[in-house]
C-alpha cells in the first residue's frame, strides 16, 4: 500500500489558483510512489475562485490582507485547521505545498506589500502541518520528497 501525500490541489491541475488557473506539475514519478491527496487550504476555508491575491501582513498576531484591503485572515485559519483535520484522518505524514503561496509556502511568502518581494517564512496551513510533525516540502524538492 502507498503512502499518503498531501498535495496542492493547484499543483494537480486543479483551477483554484487565486488568478482561476493552476500551477500544474508532472505527477508521474510522484504517483508511482505515493497515494496523491489533494486539498486547497484557500478554497476550503471559504475563499472564492478567482478571488483577490492575499499576503501574510503580520505573524504575531497573525493578519493576511488581499490587495483591496480586506482581512481575510479566518479564511486562512480556517483552510489550514481542515488540512490538519483531513492529514490526521488520513494518517498523513507528508505534504508537497505549493511555494510562495500565503497558505501553503514552507521557505518564502510575500512580504505583505504586493510588491513582489519574498521574504522567509511560512504559509498559515504549511506551519501548522509542520508544528503537528508534518514534513512539508514544495514543488522545487521533489527529488528530496522521493527520497524521504
Amino acid at each position: 500500500m502507498k503512502e499518503k501525500l498531501l498535495i496542492s490541489s493547484c499543483l494537480i491541475g486543479e483551477n483554484v489558483k487565486y488568478n482561476g488557473k493552476n500551477n500544474a506539475i508532472d505527477l508521474t514519478t510522484l504517483e508511482k510512489k505515493y497515494t496523491l491527496i489533494p486539498f486547497c487550504p484557500e478554497v476550503e476555508g471559504g475563499l472564492p475562485t478567482p478571488r483577490p491575491p492575499s499576503e501574510i501582513v503580520s505573524q504575531n498576531p497573525l493578519k493576511l490582507l488581499n490587495n483591496k484591503g480586506k482581512d481575510v485572515t479566518k479564511f486562512f485559519i480556517t483552510g489550514a485547521k481542515k488540512c490538519l483535520e483531513l492529514a490526521k484522518k488520513e494518517g498523513i505524514k507528508k505534504a508537497l505545498l505549493k511555494s510562495n503561496s500565503p497558505s501553503c509556502s514552507n521557505d518564502k511568502v510575500y512580504d505583505g506589500t504586493f510588491s513582489g518581494r519574498l521574504v522567509k517564512g511560512l504559509g498559515v496551513t504549511a506551519k501548522l502541518l509542520k508544528d503537528e510533525g508534518i514534513e512539508v516540502f514544495n514543488e522545487e524538492e521533489i527529488e528530496k520528497l522521493l527520497s524521504s
